[in-house]
């Protein structure tokens, strides 16, 4: 295994000096020996294969192809030649690769090789926002949101959400959610509320799993079920942060003797344990709605 590592870390020095045209015949041949392992004639074959490939697609990278251009930007990130791999990935997101766009977005706003700069993350996100990628439009309602990279607006952040939220992003569709129950930027509506926080809640997002519990606690925007709002906070209880985890607790403890005296708490409890399997947390969100 550590033979197979050392070979592995020797491909991506070569793979590294292939694309960057700094390798010849020698260095090759010297690269064999270069951890103290030969190279076998299957891996010398398979490095010339590579070898071809990339000059291949360094070709079509220069004539314009977008798909060739994120290629070789993701090879030379990956061999850490991070400041050459972004020019490439820049130059097929300038092409309109909606791709490309947000991964070169992600890395202004994660710093890659860089200082993060929200300005140019938020150019590069609504690039891709507006070719319909869900993901990109999610972070340009979240830029809106708070103001990174771009000035606060409230409707812009929720005309993206909206648009996310309906491809299924999980965290847009609890900020569309938060947004109908305190009728901000849209007009209340604590039904429309409760629908996106479903959508939201069953792919696990805690806080739209704490919204929905507390709107089945409450009766707001659906009718008042003391099952669904132990099950639900339950599910908080369980995997949220420990803020409204706590919250999520001290009402299942206002609702233990009401759902006991009724015979339901064993099938609330069997419910909760349900959900808990079902609803594990897959996204997080920092809007949520407090009751």
């Amino acid at each position: 295994m550590l033979i197979k590592r050392y070979h592995c870390a020797l491909i991506l020095s070569v793979l590294t000096l292939m694309v960057t045209g700094c390798v010849d015949k020698k260095q090759n041949d010297d690269a064999s020996s270069a951890f103290g392992q030969p190279i076998d004639p299957s891996q010398q074959n398979m490095l010339g294969g590579l070898q071809q490939y990339l000059s291949q697609i360094q070709k079509q990278g220069n004539a314009g192809d977008q798909m060739a251009q994120r290629r070789m930007g993701d090879i030379l990130i990956a061999s850490g030649e991070k400041a050459q791999g972004l020019g490439w990935i820049k130059s097929s997101a300038i092409g309109g690769n909606v791709d490309s766009q947000l991964q070169l977005a992600d890395m202004y706003a994660n710093g890659v090789d860089m200082m993060p700069n929200y300005d140019e993350a938020f150019i590069w996100y609504k690039k891709a926002a507006e070719q319909g990628n869900a993901r990109a439009q999610g972070e340009v309602a979240s830029a809106y949101l708070n103001g990174k990279g771009v000035e606060f607006n409230l409707e812009q952040s929720i005309y993206w959400d909206s648009l996310a939220a309906k491809q299924g992003i999980a965290n847009s569709q609890n900020n569309l959610g938060a947004a109908y129950t305190h009728g901000e930027g849209v007009p209340q509506d604590p039904e429309q509320a409760v629908y996106w926080y479903t959508k939201a809640a069953n792919q696990g997002v805690t806080e739209a799993q704490f919204n929905l519990a507390g709107s089945y606690y409450l009766g707001q925007g659906v009718a008042k079920d003391d099952q669904q709002a132990y099950a639900w906070y339950a599910t908080v209880a369980k995997y949220g942060d420990s803020d409204i985890a706590g919250t999520a607790k001290m009402v299942m403890e206002k609702l233990t003797p009401s759902l006991s005296k009724e015979g339901k708490l064993a099938s609330s409890k069997s419910l909760a344990q349900q959900y808990i399997s079902m609803y594990s947390p897959t996204r997080k969100n920092l809007v949520f709605t407090e009751y």
